[in-house]
């Protein structure tokens, strides 16, 4: 079963690679567009100094862990869950259902994006480099931890895409939810949390868990405890990514249950 799943992966992936041409200049401008991104940070940081008592390599170690798990996320779900909306006002979603496979899995795997890879180039490259000029020298099990916490941090991220758009299921449109409750909230990640008011840090910690995709884990590796609940907190990000995960797919089944074919 699994070998079929990983079969449909490979079909979508390589379909995008077709046209090569228009792939690497999706991949170019990605590249241009992220790293703009960093660059732009960079050069406000070094104008206004540290913020909150964080430097710059500490903050851009935020934005990769950011960037590399919301890469992840999307690279299986955005694809999917992006279009999830449309498939069910159209009546393509029919189609996924009738297969005799796990309707996610079947999902995620044809709705594949091949789109991120520059995004893990430029924010695994921005890891290596911040940690490298904090002076962290990771162990062997703490890279372990690292890859764990990135694992977790993805997971959080595909939560939000889920449930944000699986109300389509009952409203048709979901979009003005992605905006509100995924995308504008986690622009928060991009400087550490202890910079807002506590009603923030409260949302982004216990009601969204945002907070666990970079502030905690990042401050693992950088021996940094600001604005951190209890010490525990700098671990859970593996276990809230797996939780929270599975309430986005429980969520997923009720829509299903809910769902009404077109007939088409």
């Amino acid at each position: 079963m699994f070998g079929l799943y990983g079969a449909f992966a490979k079909v979508a992936f390589l379909t995008q690679l077709e046209y090569r041409g228009q792939y690497f200049m999706r991949m170019i401008a990605k590249l241009l567009g992220w790293s703009s991104g960093f660059i732009l940070l960079v050069i406000l940081l070094n104008k206004v100094g540290p913020v909150a008592g964080w430097g710059l390599y500490e903050i851009l170690l935020l934005y990769a862990f950011d960037v590399l798990s919301y890469s992840i996320a999307g690279t299986f779900f955005m694809g999917g869950f992006g279009k999830l909306p449309r498939l069910i006002r159209s009546g393509e979603l029919d189609g996924i259902l009738t297969k005799p496979v796990n309707p996610l899995i079947y999902l995620i795997c044809t709705k594949i994006s091949a789109g991120y890879t520059s995004n893990y180039v430029i924010a695994g490259a921005m890891i290596g480099i911040s940690l490298h000029k904090l002076g962290v020298s990771l162990s062997f099990y703490q890279l372990i931890w690292l890859i764990l916490d990135i694992a977790g941090a993805s997971l959080i991220q595909a939560a939000g895409f889920m449930v944000t758009t699986i109300p389509a299921f009952w409203f048709l449109k979901s979009d003005g939810l992605y905006r509100l409750f995924y995308r504008n909230l986690t622009s928060f990640l991009q400087y550490p949390l202890t910079i807002y008011h506590g009603g923030i840090r409260f949302l982004l910690t216990f009601l969204l868990p945002y907070g666990f995709i970079n502030f905690y884990p990042v401050q693992l590796f950088i021996n940094r405890q600001e604005g951190v609940p209890s010490p525990v907190f700098l671990f859970l990000t593996p276990f809230v990514g797996a939780f929270v995960f599975f309430i986005a797919y429980r969520f997923w089944n009720k829509g299903l249950n809910a769902y009404q074919s077109t007939g088409s």
